[in-house]
Parts: C-alpha cells; sequence; structure tokens
C-alpha cells in the first residue's frame, strides 16, 4: 500500500471524510473508562517518556484510528495535558496511565492546539474526570471545532460502513491468519468507533486567547502562545522555559508535515516566531520527542523550499501532475540538511512497520508527491 504522511494513511486506509472526523458516545466513553480502569486493561496505548522533571511525552502507538501524542506538564497541585487524541476511550486510557505511572493529581488544564479531530475529540473524557476542567485554545482554533465540527463529523460517520465493507473484502480475500488478523482488527476498530462517536459534540474550549498566556505555577512557568498561522489557522504551543521543554501540536512534529487545512507561505515564518522561546526538547503532536532545536529550522526550511518551488511552477502554467513528477526529494534541498529527510523517513518506516503495513514506495517520495498536491490546492488560502 503506497502511504505517505500519517493523514495520507488515514486517508488512504480509511477513506477522506476520516480526516475531518469528529464524535463520542457517553454510555461507550463509561464503558471505556471502566475497562482503562480496570486491571485486566490491555496493553497501554501510549508509551510514556520522561522529558523534564514533571514533564512527560505520552507517545501513541500505532493504531487503526490515529491518536496524537499528547505532553504532560505535572504542576504543584494538578496536570496540565496538551490534545487530547482521536476518541474519549483513548482519553480515558491515558488518564489511567497517568494516575498509574506518574501521578495522582487531577488534570485542570486541557489544551487543543488546534482543531483536527484527533487533537480534541477526547476532551470530554478529561471533562468527565474534573468538571471544572479549564480547555484552553486559541481565538481561531474555537471558532474552528465549532463551525466545522458538524459537516467534519457528518462526512467521517457517513464513511465508517463503507469503510468497515472495505475491509471484509479483503478478509474474504485473505488467504492466510497472518493475513486476516490485521483485516479482522481494522474492523473491530472501525467499528468501535463507529459506535464511540455517534453521538458526540465538541467539547468548546472555555479559555481562549489571541497571542499569549501564561500559567504561573508553583513547579515551573507555562507560556502558551499563538505566534501566527501554520499547520491550521489557530496553533498554539505550550513552553516551559525552566525545563526547556516545547509542546509544539502538529506546528512542528516527527513526521513530514500535513498541508491540507495549512498555509504554507506563512508557516515557515511562524515556525522561526517559535524559536523565541527557552527549549532544548519538543514534544510534537506525531513522532518522537525530538531532544534538539534544529528540526524547528530544517522544518520551516523544507515548507518555505517545497512553497516556493509550487509557487514557482504553478505560476509557470505547470500542472499538478507535472509538478508532483517535477519536485521530487532529490530537487529539495532541505531534505538533505541536517539528514531532515533521513529522520523523517525513518519515522514514518518506524510507524508503518508498527501496524505491519506494508510500504511499496520510499516515503520521502510519497510524502512530497502528497505535500506537492496540498500545497497547490492551499497556496491561495486566505
Amino acid at each position: 500500500m503506497h502511504t505517505s504522511s500519517r493523514r495520507g494513511f488515514l486517508r488512504n486506509v480509511l477513506g477522506p471524510a476520516w480526516v475531518g472526523a469528529s464524535v463520542l458516545e457517553q454510555a461507550v466513553f463509561r464503558a471505556a473508562l471502566a475497562r482503562a480502569q480496570a486491571p485486566s486493561a490491555p496493553a497501554d496505548l501510549f508509551a510514556l517518556e520522561k522529558v523534564a522533571d514533571g514533564i512527560y511525552a505520552a507517545i501513541a502507538r500505532p493504531a487503526a484510528l490515529i491518536n496524537c501524542n499528547a505532553a504532560i506538564f505535572e504542576n504543584a497541585a494538578d496536570v496540565l495535558i496538551v490534545d487530547t487524541h482521536s476518541k474519549g476511550s483513548a482519553a480515558a486510557a491515558l488518564a489511567a496511565q497517568i494516575r498509574q505511572q506518574i501521578t495522582a493529581k487531577p488534570v485542570r488544564y486541557v489544551v487543543n492546539t488546534h482543531f483536527h479531530w484527533d487533537h480534541i475529540q477526547g476532551t470530554q473524557a478529561y471533562k468527565k474526570l474534573n468538571p471544572n476542567l479549564q480547555v484552553i485554545s486559541s481565538v481561531p482554533t474555537r471558532k474552528l471545532m465549532a463551525e466545522l465540527g458538524a459537516a467534519r463529523l457528518k462526512a467521517s460517520l457517513d464513511e465508517v460502513p463503507k469503510t468497515i465493507e472495505g475491509f471484509k473484502k479483503q478478509l474474504a480475500a485473505a488467504q492466510s491468519a497472518q493475513q486476516k488478523a490485521p483485516l479482522e482488527d481494522a474492523i473491530r476498530q472501525a467499528q468501535a468507533y463507529l459506535a464511540e462517536m455517534r453521538n458526540w459534540t465538541p467539547e468548546l474550549p472555555n479559555l481562549t486567547f489571541s497571542d499569549h498566556l501564561v500559567i504561573h505555577d508553583k513547579a515551573h512557568t507555562l507560556h502558551l502562545a499563538f505566534r501566527g498561522r501554520g499547520h491550521t489557522a489557530g496553533d498554539i504551543l505550550v513552553c516551559c522555559p525552566e525545563k526547556k521543554v516545547l509542546a509544539s501540536g502538529d506546528l512542528l512534529h516527527g513526521f513530514l508535515p500535513y498541508i491540507g487545512d495549512a498555509y504554507p507561505r506563512e508557516w515557515p515564518a511562524t515556525l522561526k516566531a517559535c524559536a523565541e522561546f527557552d527549549f532544548q526538547s519538543v514534544i510534537g503532536g506525531h513522532g518522537p520527542v525530538q531532544r534538539t532545536r534544529e528540526r524547528l529550522s530544517q522544518m520551516a526550511a523544507y515548507i518555505a523550499e517545497l512553497t516556493e518551488a509550487v509557487a514557482s511552477a504553478k505560476q509557470a502554467g505547470r500542472t499538478l501532475p507535472q509538478l508532483q513528477a517535477e519536485i521530487t526529494p532529490s530537487r529539495l534541498k532541505s531534505l538533505e540538511s541536517g539528514g531532515y529527510g533521513r529522520y523523517v523517513a525513518a519515522n514514518l518506516l518506524a510507524a508503518y512497520g508498527k501496524v505491519g503495513l506494508v510500504v511499496s514506495e520510499d516515503p520521502l517520495v510519497a510524502g512530497v508527491r502528497e505535500n506537492v498536491a496540498s500545497t497547490f490546492r492551499a497556496l491561495d488560502r486566505s
């Protein structure tokens, strides 16, 4: 199966509407929470990694329905969590992991870095655990959640039965137990997702800001900031300067960028503006923890070079298929700089391997082709 970015994988496997999915059913949530708290709960959905004193990364284990990573900031009396995954059951499972492996302090704050489904759909799980939860986002992100949630929800749910039927056809044609197992699991996950999400409505942030918000806690200071449009119109980051850790959502992560809702002409400048913060480690929305600042400038350079190449060719009258044939990884110097291309490719291959996905094409080739198409369409987004 040809794959590229994490969004490309989801689109190829589950259909295009899943990219904007968002929903949760209360009864299923309660059952999921009970399962997550039970001694017989399945293997942890997240790998918890200590990044600094009181700061942890919850790295999402691969699943058919992708979850984002989360950043966990343990304050003096409570916890702040950055992003809430694709479903309430995943958030409930992480909440249980945090209680068992990190702290019993209550989750007081949840941050939605942007409006995409795999970063916001579990918020209600934390709200159930703490009715006084503070849900924080930028002003644009709250607006996007309110305006686009219903339409993307309907599109995603309409796609699920088709997805399940497609898996069943592949299962019927499978010849071995090895081939059948991942298809059976994918069917199970899709059916469970459909049941869990059917009656969900967005838990909109109750605290928003336009530029900067600072939480002064006894344990450390947390800076929440919006520095411009990039991956979406409202991406924010969370930085703890004392511990030198940045939680960046999908502004900066370990895979190739998803540009479907992006502002590619503005994204590089937004990333460069993030360099003002004092950090050394990065907890991105996807991929491993980055123990360096270098990926910020490398990702900015890649998006800038790609955007300039697409814009110049488009202005010259080149068609999208022509651009996709001409703009390849070997042409993009930014992928060679500092080993950025090798880093991204290794992360993608590792993620695909963990879900048993057979990659028949260089992930950079497929990923750049997808990025070219998204940039072509997004160039003139206002």
